[in-house]
């Protein structure tokens, strides 16, 4: 007994381990549902016949890419019938070669705060590419592209692009940054 008196806390600690030991392999708790049938796969018919799985159909995609539409071509304009005696007998002088019509330089769209690569390429997919275009949005162009954005669904308005855009397009960038913080680069 002095043992015990003098060594009280190893035996206190001996006795938590036995317990903890004990309940661990004998009291735990076993589940208590029904079991859940286990069903057998179907036998085959003939003995040499492999089994055919069951076929599940695959989930359907969650968002399917869009495509671009293409911009519409508007119908040649037809000039009106001049009457021949109308036109007095100079030489004509051909006018001068037009110049040629040159893509205007896409505006970088992730300058606009909530706007990042995927949402840009986006944008990019449905023909905006200039900050002009997203100022000029009404509320109906809004909810066009609103509905086509698919899991960036409105952040448009979230994110005020079409303020943000009206500063850039005009090239306030003294007037973007007081409302909207720094630029990241130059528009």
């Amino acid at each position: 007994m002095t043992w015990l008196q003098e060594n009280w806390i190893i035996a206190l600690v001996g006795l938590v381990v036995a317990v903890v030991l004990l309940w661990w392999r004998f009291g735990r708790a076993r589940p208590t549902g029904p079991a859940l049938p286990t069903a057998e796969p179907p036998k085959p018919a003939k003995p040499l016949e492999p089994v055919k799985p069951e076929i599940v159909a695959a989930e359907a995609a969650r968002f399917k890419p869009i495509e671009p539409r293409p911009r519409p071509v508007p119908p040649p304009v037809a000039e009106p019938a001049v009457e021949a005696a109308a036109i007095p007998a100079e030489p004509t002088v051909p006018p001068p070669p037009a110049p040629a019509p040159t893509a205007a330089k896409a505006d970088n769209l992730q300058l606009l705060k909530g706007v990042g690569p995927k949402l840009g390429a986006l944008l990019n997919g449905l023909g905006i590419t200039r900050f002009q275009q997203i100022a000029d949005w009404t509320d109906a162009d809004v909810a066009r592209i609103d509905a086509q954005l698919g899991a960036f669904q409105g952040r448009i308005a979230r994110d005020n692009l079409i303020d943000q855009a009206s500063y850039l397009a005009r090239g306030d960038k003294a007037g973007f940054e007081a409302k909207y913080g720094a630029l990241s680069g130059e528009p």
